[in-house]
């Protein structure tokens, strides 16, 4: 299996049990996790800036803040890290607002977990 090392991922949903799964998922290509349970927290933990983040898993129906609109702060702040954007609730426009981040990629639920790794693993390794 193509492993990746010394990568630092941040995960954002407001369900537990999905940030425990993306968690095992990511943790198995060898990467870091920091996980924030909401909008504001992933505010919080995009601002910190202490660690680069190589990697945004991002939910987008959460409290204080979408995961899309905390993304396109975070594009305005300078920040390129890809973005996985994970929805049950995606249409054209929430396509198209994900088009406008660049670098990132709109992934419907459910969806399988080789699917996840195979995102995850490509914008990982580049």
């Amino acid at each position: 299996m193509n492993r990746v090392k010394r990568r630092r991922v941040l995960i954002a949903d407001d369900n537990e049990d999905m940030r425990v799964v993306l968690r095992s998922l990511i943790e198995s290509l060898g990467a870091e996790v920091t996980e924030a349970a909401n909008g504001g927290d992933l505010v919080i933990l995009l601002a910190d800036g202490q660690e680069p983040v190589d990697l945004l898993v991002t939910d987008v129906r959460m409290p204080w803040a979408t995961g899309v609109q905390v993304a396109l702060s975070a594009r305005g702040a300078g920040l390129t890290m890809p973005i996985i954007v994970i929805t049950a609730f995606g249409d054209d426009r929430l396509r198209d607002l994900v088009q406008q981040l660049g670098a990132a990629t709109l992934l419907p639920k459910p969806f399988r977990p080789d699917e996840f790794l195979s995102l995850a693993r490509t914008f990982l390794s580049a």
